[in-house]
């Protein structure tokens, strides 16, 4: 028998002997098995790593997309905003004041004052005024509890307080887009004046609607007699005022005023003003020649004020037989 070396484990209750060369094969099996577990481990590391770069790849392609879009938007706001400042630099031109390049466009917009006749355009084309006789707001613009589904709603207009019977009246020059009972909105009897170039006035819950679809407006021109007609607890008016569909908050245009006109600017952010003017300008431009313009507006500031007479001596007589005609029919 040949010489082995034994290694014998003993216990309290037995005993075990190992040769050196089994040994030597338990430990190189658990090395086997160790390498083999550490390359799956590393096979599958390396496909996770795979993957990640793979997602990685797609998206920096994603972001290269992307920031080629925003450069080209960016370089389209920028042209649009050259044009802009152009176009506001022949504002500036042809009401008298100095071009300031070297001011933000906001500013160089505070800056400029307008001509007696772009103000007369402008104020007949944006809503401006008070709808009926101000007696208070009973709720205002904004998120509220529905007075009746009790509800959390939004009110997208104002509920101006008034009495039954009491004349409404258009806030500036426009076309009758809808006249007649609105059951779907709540607003009862409705009324609502495209002015154009983006805006629309609402007139809810009216007891009588004196308009008919289609019919041209001047501002002050009556289009109804408040009232409490649909979802209303009380006689009230839903006064709204939209720009391209979007709801305003209707109050800083009831106090709107041709003295403090610039004011709109600050408080209403939804409407892009610095083109708005520009255009108000290019149109005004185009109806009054600038050599004339002095002329001009001392004749349209003493026809506003012959208008203004006409007006309230027609608002009256329209008034008086639309109330006279209520009266008959109830």
């Amino acid at each position: 028998m040949k010489h082995k070396l034994l290694i014998t484990i003993t216990d309290t209750n037995s005993f075990r002997q190992y040769t050196l060369s089994q040994l030597f094969k338990w430990f190189a099996v658990s090395i086997l098995l160790i390498l083999l577990l550490a390359a799956i481990a590393a096979y599958f590391y390396l496909s996770w790593l795979e993957d990640a770069y793979e997602k990685a790849r797609q998206r920096q392609k994603v972001l290269e997309h992307n920031i080629t879009l925003l450069s080209s938007h960016i370089e389209e706001r920028q042209e649009a905003l050259e044009l802009l400042g152009d176009r506001l630099s022949d504002l500036e031109m042809f009401v008298g004041e100095k071009p300031g390049k070297d001011f933000s466009t906001s500013t160089r917009l505070q800056n400029v004052t307008l001509s007696a006749a772009q103000l007369a355009l402008l104020f007949s084309i944006v809503p401006s005024g008070e709808p009926l006789p101000m007696r208070g707001v009973t709720s205002a613009f904004g998120w509220r509890k529905h007075p009746i589904k009790g509800s959390r709603e939004f009110h997208a207009g104002i509920d101006l307080r008034a009495k039954n019977r009491k004349p409404v009246w258009t806030t500036a020059d426009g076309v009758v887009e809808y006249a007649g009972y609105h059951k779907r909105s709540g607003y009862g009897n409705l009324v609502i004046v495209d002015h154009g170039f983006g805006f629309k006035t609402y007139y809810g819950h009216l007891k009588k609607v004196t308009v008919r679809m289609g019919d041209t407006l001047i501002k002050g021109d009556l289009v109804g007699i408040s009232g409490n007609s649909g979802m209303s607890t009380a006689p009230h008016l839903h006064y709204e005022i939209r720009f391209l569909t979007r709801p305003l908050n209707p109050y800083p245009f009831l106090k709107w005023e041709k003295e403090k006109y610039r004011s709109i600017f600050k408080k209403v952010k939804k409407v892009p003003w610095e083109s708005f003017i520009a255009l108000i300008s290019h149109m005004a431009a185009q109806a009054i020649p600038p050599s004339s313009l002095p002329e001009q507006e001392s004749k349209v500031q003493s026809s506003a004020k012959e208008a203004s007479i006409s007006t309230e001596k027609l608002k009256g007589t329209s008034l008086h037989k639309v109330m006279s005609s209520s009266r008959r029919k109830e």
